[in-house]
């Protein structure tokens, strides 16, 4: 179970990233814009640290996009 779940924030870190470039947007400007330490966005997107699920739903919100379609990206990413 562990397995699956590091794979999926893994996963979500790097689907993170992707709508960061497609936006033209940087992690310190959205760490800004969550209310977060830039080295906390750091830790997230490099897998080092947990992220919290107040986090996600502000983090997408920022994106654009609901913390559903964040997370179906994330696993689309998985199965591909």
């Amino acid at each position: 179970m562990t397995n699956v779940f590091e794979g999926l924030e893994a996963a979500l870190a790097t689907q993170v990233k992707v709508e960061l470039a497609e936006r033209g947007l940087d992690q310190k400007t959205l760490a800004e814009r969550v209310g977060i330490h830039p080295v906390t966005m750091t830790k997230y997107l490099k897998n080092q640290r947990s992220m919290p699920l107040p986090v996600l739903i502000d983090i997408a919100s920022e994106l654009g996009v609901s913390p559903r379609v964040l997370m179906q990206r994330a696993e689309a990413r998985l199965r591909s």
